[in-house]
């Protein structure tokens, strides 16, 4: 009975030691959660707690500081495109005449005029605004990368007031030109000027007219009617700033700031003028000489002037007799359906089709007159400045 006695307390006494052992471990290892997991702030706690007078109470510990920013994927977006976009912008000013006092010499952010945007390596840059309307190219300046430049030519789009400028200097960064028909209702974009501002606007209109008046849906087949609009409102200071979206390319130009509305003058309105700039210094923009109105938004016309369509250009008047719609014989009320086999509807306007083409093309016009459908063809000519 001894024997038994002394195994069983034996067996007692390692069960014993090994509970405590185990829960050693276990107090440790629960330690560590809690520190890590649980109380993070623990450590800030005791140390405000020692600091703090005994007849205050111990003030509640702040969260310790993040050191890395925490953003969301379209913030980092955002701020690469800005970063790849940002060192192409210029900044286009008045020139300061010379033998002014040293202060007077200084271009203030206040004194710029326009923004402007770098097209190629060698000097061709990008931009839009008034003053391109009342002073000439020597009265101008450039500043970029700490320089002031002369302005040594400069060329206005008269179909959508776009205007390039050339600079004597070389390597520049050049932008990454986008497709601005892939702009959708809603779409983030960012606007960018040279003083080191930037906005993230929304899209709030890809083909927007302005339209006020009934007489405004008369239209050009020389000039652009549809922007884009913006659904912020940025102040003057961005006129002439690239529309970029969240790729870092450039979908388009604002043309209109500081007002009740924000436009922008889409890429590929000009998009296909650039090789002649470059090439010869000139815009050749093609001429076809007429006033429609754009069936696809003049809604409530008279079925006797529509013949039931829903798209296509409604000739408005007769055309000058020197143009080339006068000389194949398109008059008023003639609608003109499709251009070499290219429908004119809301998505492509006359105008739009018109301008793909060259000076010199020809073109096959097929219009509706009186309910019968005729072809008729026209030679495009140079459009005068």
């Amino acid at each position: 009975m001894k024997l038994f006695k002394k195994q069983k307390n034996q067996f007692i006494s390692q069960v014993t030691i090994l509970s405590i052992i185990f829960g050693f471990a276990a107090g440790v290892v629960g330690q560590i959660v809690a520190d890590v997991y649980v109380d993070p702030w623990r450590e800030s706690y005791i140390t405000s707690s020692l600091n703090t007078n005994v007849n205050i109470l111990p003030s509640i510990p702040e969260l310790r500081r993040v050191k890395t920013f925490l953003g969301i994927e379209q913030d980092f977006q955002v701020n690469k495109s800005i970063e790849k976009l940002n060192p192409s912008l210029v900044g286009i000013y008045l020139k300061k005449s010379a033998g002014q006092t040293i202060l007077n010499q200084i271009y203030l952010p206040a004194n710029l005029k326009a923004n402007g945007f770098i097209l190629t390596s060698d000097g061709w840059l990008v931009s839009f605004g008034s003053i391109f309307e009342s002073y000439k190219p020597n009265q101008l300046a450039v500043i970029y990368g700490g320089q002031v430049f002369d302005v040594e030519e400069l060329i206005v789009d008269n179909t959508t007031g776009v205007v390039f400028l050339k600079i004597p200097a070389n390597n520049l960064p050049v932008v990454v030109l986008g497709d601005s028909e892939e702009a959708i209702l809603g779409q983030l974009a960012i606007v960018l000027n040279k003083l080191g501002e930037a906005m993230v606007v929304n899209i709030k209109d890809t083909s927007y007219r302005g339209i006020n008046l009934a007489s405004d849906f008369v239209v050009s087949s020389e000039n652009y009617s549809q922007s884009i609009l913006l659904a912020e409102v940025l102040d003057e200071a961005y006129l002439g700033s690239p529309l970029i979206n969240l790729g870092g390319e450039v979908i388009g130009i604002i043309k209109e700031a500081g007002n009740e509305k924000t436009t922008a003058v889409p890429i590929n309105q000009f998009r296909f003028i650039v090789l002649d700039v470059l090439r010869n210094k000139i815009i050749k923009r093609p001429l076809l000489g007429v006033e429609y109105l754009d069936l696809a938004w003049a809604i409530g016309l008279d079925k006797e002037n529509t013949y039931g369509l829903d798209y296509g250009a409604l000739v408005f008047q007769n055309p000058k007799s020197n143009t080339p719609a006068a000389a194949a014989g398109l008059v008023s009320g003639d609608i003109i359906i499709s251009i070499d086999g290219q429908q004119v509807n809301k998505n492509s306007s006359l105008t739009k089709l018109v301008q793909q083409y060259q000076p010199g093309d020809e073109i096959s016009l097929e219009i509706v007159r009186a309910g019968k459908t005729l072809t008729k063809t026209a030679t495009l000519v140079i459009l005068p400045d």
